[in-house]
């Protein structure tokens, strides 16, 4: 036997296993979570936490800063141990600190970290540069400060500078704030510049609190899933039951429901402390901050299967009372309204991307062919000359440059395009096609150019405190709230066939379109300047308010 053989250890390069771990922290709202939920933590006994972001575009920076206990020296040089136990947890408070990653976080998106603490009186501040990692053994922390009186509070600031994302997200990292704000305690304040992040939970028409059978509850303990049903229809990150362990969320899902009809309006939550006692070879979720569950973990295979069980209980039932409401004279009186509305508005819309595609032809623009998106997610397109479907020609001659005139500066020959047309009768000449289908087929013959499906519009009651109306993107639905107290007044006067009413029906669907369309826009980028929507809302007022005249009149 040969003992002179050294023993294997396992090795790990410190450089690469930091940037290994920041790499999943890939969006700075992620990263800016990550360090406004330690300074939301770790605060003093009896004392409101507060932390506040600053974004800073134009330099690229990040600032947060909190209220908290802050870390001593002893306390910082742990905070940089790659992995190391956190000493809240090994003291017996819980949290969202497991892996000990989070410090990482920032080279997620950037190059420099600084932190600057505050710990009874003594300040110590160090540097973490991108630059400086290249050891297997270890990474150097620059030292700006250590343990320097001050008279300064308490409290920890967090600067991530150098960063590479193209632009900060303030409004995505002020939504994903705001949604996990929902399970802190309600003094916990937040700013993110100067809007002060606060958690407004949908209105909502019904709550179901459900325990889990004898069974079941071997499995996820005592706990309670709560269902519930929103009047709106919810935006797609506030779809689901929000999985939580111990109050930190771990995860929100439909549980295989997702896309089914109705499900857009289920909503609701569940803690299970459970996972986070979880020790099986199969971890219920790992060091990511994904917000997503390992599916391959039995614990979470049963909770899933708690919720889904459910979520289709409630979801059918949503499903038959819209079938009934639908079959309501009321509701049928309603449905005529609306499609009134939704032709003048679809009328619009069809007019402005027809005008937008002849404006893209005369300057020449390449023109998408999936310009839009229709409620059903598809993609509608533009409309040009050549192939079988039937068309009206708008102009023979193209547009200017095609005649000699408007020549293109450096350009010897005048550019040459096409006759202009758009969507005609029956009865037109068999001459477009939508943008894409160069090669239209002879299945387009005698078949007219597909046209949108448009906005619809929908009365519903979403509840007295919700908006007049509100715009779901998905489903391009305008929904006209019966509950906020201006249609609540309106009914009491009359009924809904009244003049008056339906007068306001189509005021307040007339604004609620010209936002959303601006909404369209900004989300296809079209806009330069912050002034661009406010111009473009007001135009689509005036275009739509004439083209719906004659409502009025009825």
């Amino acid at each position: 036997m040969n003992t002179s053989i050294e023993n294997i250890n396992v090795k790990s390069h410190v450089s690469r296993d930091l940037l290994q771990s920041a790499s999943l922290f890939k969006t700075d709202k992620l990263v800016i979570w990550e360090y406004v939920s330690n300074g939301l933590q770790y605060i003093e006994p009896g004392l409101s936490s507060c932390v506040r972001v600053t974004l800073e575009a134009k330099k690229k920076r990040i600032c947060i800063q909190d209220n908290g206990r802050g870390m001593s020296w002893k306390g910082l040089q742990n905070f940089f141990i790659m992995h190391g136990e956190n000493q809240d947890r090994r003291e017996g408070r819980g949290g969202r600190g497991r892996f000990g990653t989070g410090k990482s976080a920032a080279f997620g998106i950037a190059d420099t970290l600084r932190v600057t603490t505050i710990h009874n009186g003594k300040r110590c501040q160090v540097e973490l540069h991108r630059s400086d990692m290249i050891s297997p053994e270890d990474v150097p922390v620059r030292t700006i400060e250590s343990d320097v009186p001050t008279s300064e509070s308490n409290g920890t600031k967090i600067e991530i500078e150098n960063i590479h994302l193209r632009s900060l997200d303030q409004k995505g990292s002020i939504a994903y704030i705001e949604r996990h704000l929902a399970r802190w305690p309600k003094d916990a304040v937040v700013f993110v510049n100067q809007h002060q992040c606060e958690f407004a939970e949908p209105a909502i028409s019904e709550v179901q609190k459900i325990k889990p059978g004898n069974a079941t509850a071997e499995t996820l303990g005592n706990v309670e899933l709560t269902i519930k049903i929103a009047r709106a229809p919810l935006e797609e990150d506030l779809r689901g039951v929000a999985i939580y362990a111990n109050n930190v969320w771990m995860e929100t899902t439909l549980a295989g429901s997702e896309n089914r009809e109705m499900s857009q309006y289920i909503f609701g939550e569940i803690d299970v402390p459970r996972l986070d006692q979880d020790t099986s070879p199969i971890s219920p979720y790992d060091m990511s901050r994904s917000m997503q569950l390992n599916p391959n973990n039995a614990l979470v295979q049963s909770i899933y299967s708690f919720i889904n069980q459910h979520i289709e209980v409630a979801r059918k039932k949503l499903v038959d009372a819209e079938r009934k409401r639908k079959t309501s004279e009321e509701a049928k009186k309603l449905d005529q309204q609306a499609s009134e509305i939704a032709r003048v508005i679809n009328e619009d819309f069809n007019d402005y991307r027809q005008r937008v595609a002849k404006a893209k032809a005369r300057l020449g623009t390449e023109i998408n062919a999936d310009e839009w998106q229709n409620a059903q997610g598809e993609n509608e397109k533009v409309f040009l000359h050549g192939g079988d479907i039937p068309a009206d020609l708008v102009s023979d001659e193209g547009a200017p440059g095609s005649n000699g005139e408007g020549q293109i500066i450096n350009q010897e020959e005048p550019r040459l395009l096409q006759p202009i047309v758009e969507p005609g009768s029956e009865n037109s000449i068999h001459q477009g096609h939508p943008a894409g289908e160069e090669n239209a087929t002879e299945e387009h013959k005698n078949t007219k150019a597909r046209t949108s499906n448009g906005f619809n519009i929908k009365f519903n009651n979403l509840g007295e405190n919700e908006p007049r109306a509100k715009y779901a993107r998905d489903e391009r639905t305008i929904f006209i709230n019966l509950d906020h107290p201006q249609f609540a007044a309106a009914q009491l006067l009359s009924s809904t066939e009244d003049i008056a009413f339906r007068r306001l029906s189509y005021e307040v669907a007339f604004a609620e379109y010209a936002i959303a369309l601006s909404v369209e826009l900004a989300a296809r980028g079209e806009y330069l300047d912050p002034s661009d929507p406010i111009y473009d809302i007001h135009e689509t007022l005036n275009r739509v308010a004439r083209k719906g005249a004659a409502l009025y009149a009825k």
